[in-house]
């Protein structure tokens, strides 16, 4: 029986053949975490990739100069935020006819800033928090103080008179540096909406970088030692910022639990920050047993990294203990928190915790930080962790223990080992070659 669907041999001279220009459609490729009108294609017509994007009831397209499918994708999310930039610039002139374009305040472009920071964050480029943290300054200090000054009166002098407003406040340089990035970032906007020619010179401010410190093995054992021994102390001294969490809050959670010596011991194993230990579940932890012991920590991802954490074999024993503590009121499910799993709101766990912590600072008579005179906190025992594996950690490299602690070299030389003394590997300096 012969096939009537099969194309005939002059089938191509009757069919209307698509336009040069036109998208051809196997080259389509949408943009990850982007809107989905927002895509990159090939025409008959250039060898380069071409844009489209359709915002606002219109069609954006260019063509991206490039033959290169990666390089053709980040080009066409600057050209999103460009275009984004220009929609709100236009939108800004025609809320406020009676200014011209030169004329823009300051203020007009925090909003548009923030879209773009809000877009970034949804895309998983930029924190919640650091969002927040954004949006906190911005209208808290930075506005007040520029919100009557046109944005293109914006220089040298203006800002060092910010700087200046700032540091009376006894703002610490690393603070007033992070205040001058989101300035900047409201500058750069402006800029990109031509609403001003350059970024004006910003003032130098010298950023120290001061670690908050590890404790010593001495220390260490002292706070596992103190916190066992002094469950069900409370401290007598109840600061303002406690007041306002309520007197039942303060009876329960000011009390040392049995958690806090486990915690303690957890945390100088395994490499975590506080804020993992807030929204750490036992779905999350798996104990490895074979030529080396061990737990495999899924954690969520914190501070744009979501690799697996490995911890050393004495935190299977703290997870063990603490599992089992919990079992008795069937608090470990897998969907339950290692750490005051009764606790739903997590936002206070971390701050339970640290009431507990600092008590049992206190009664261990642990002081700041020697080298620097900085407090010591939760997150010193993540900086104890590193620090011991340098110390005790025989051969380990340094970029091994930076993905496994979820941080990088950098940080790791920079923050982590600054507290390290030449006296602390001394055995290592005064050791010789083996002869062969």
């Amino acid at each position: 029986m012969p096939n009537f669907s099969a194309d005939a041999a002059n089938d191509s001279d009757f069919k209307s053949k698509r336009h040069r220009t036109s998208q051809i459609r196997e080259s389509i490729s949408p943009i990850a975490n982007y809107p989905s009108k927002l895509r990159i294609y090939l025409t008959n017509a250039s060898p380069y990739w071409q844009v489209k994007c359709f915002l606002k009831g219109k069609n954006y397209t260019k063509s991206l100069r490039t033959t290169n499918r990666g390089v053709a994708k980040n080009a066409a999310k600057e050209f999103f935020h460009q275009t984004v930039a220009d929609i709100y610039a236009s939108n800004i002139t025609e809320r406020v006819p009676k200014r011209v374009q030169s004329e823009h305040l300051f203020t007009d472009f925090v909003a548009p800033t923030l879209a773009i920071e809000r877009a970034r964050s949804n895309r998983g480029e930029f924190s919640k928090a650091s969002l927040k943290t954004l949006e906190n300054r911005l209208h808290k200090t930075i506005i007040p103080f520029f919100k009557d000054i046109q944005v293109k009166d914006i220089g040298y002098s203006v800002l060092a008179k910010f700087v200046q407003s700032i540091s009376t406040e006894h703002s610490s340089n690393i603070t007033i540096h992070q205040y001058l990035v989101c300035v900047r970032k409201v500058l750069n906007n402006a800029y990109e909406c031509n609403a001003i020619q350059h970024i004006p010179k910003f003032p130098s401010v010298k950023k120290s970088n001061s670690s908050r410190g590890s404790y010593s093995l001495s220390e260490y054992k002292s706070l596992v030692k103190t916190a066992r021994l002094h469950v069900g102390s409370c401290s007598k001294q109840v600061s303002e910022s406690q007041k306002k969490r309520g007197k039942d809050s303060i009876e329960k959670y000011q009390t040392v639990s049995h958690e806090l010596q486990w915690l303690i011991r957890f945390m100088v194993n395994s490499f975590v920050r506080p804020s993992d230990i807030k929204n750490l579940q036992h779905q999350h932890v798996t104990v490895v047993r074979g030529k080396q012991t061990y737990l495999r920590l899924n954690l969520p991802e914190s501070k744009l990294h979501d690799k697996p954490i490995v911890t050393l074999q004495s935190a299977v024993f703290v997870y063990e203990k603490l599992k089992e503590f919990h079992e008795q009121n069937n608090q470990a499910n897998p969907t339950d928190y290692l750490f005051l799993p009764e606790l739903q709101d997590r936002r206070y766990a971390l701050i339970y915790l640290g009431w507990q912590f600092k008590h049992v600072q206190e009664l261990a008579k642990i002081q700041a930080n020697a080298s620097n005179g900085k407090r010591r906190t939760l997150y010193s025992l993540r900086h104890t962790s590193i620090t011991f594996r340098l110390l005790y950690g025989g051969s380990i490299d340094l970029l091994t223990l930076a993905r496994n602690a979820r941080t990088s070299v950098e940080m790791i030389e920079k923050f982590y080992s600054s507290n390290l003394t030449s006296e602390m590997n001394v055995d290592l300096l005064q050791g010789r070659r083996r002869k062969q």
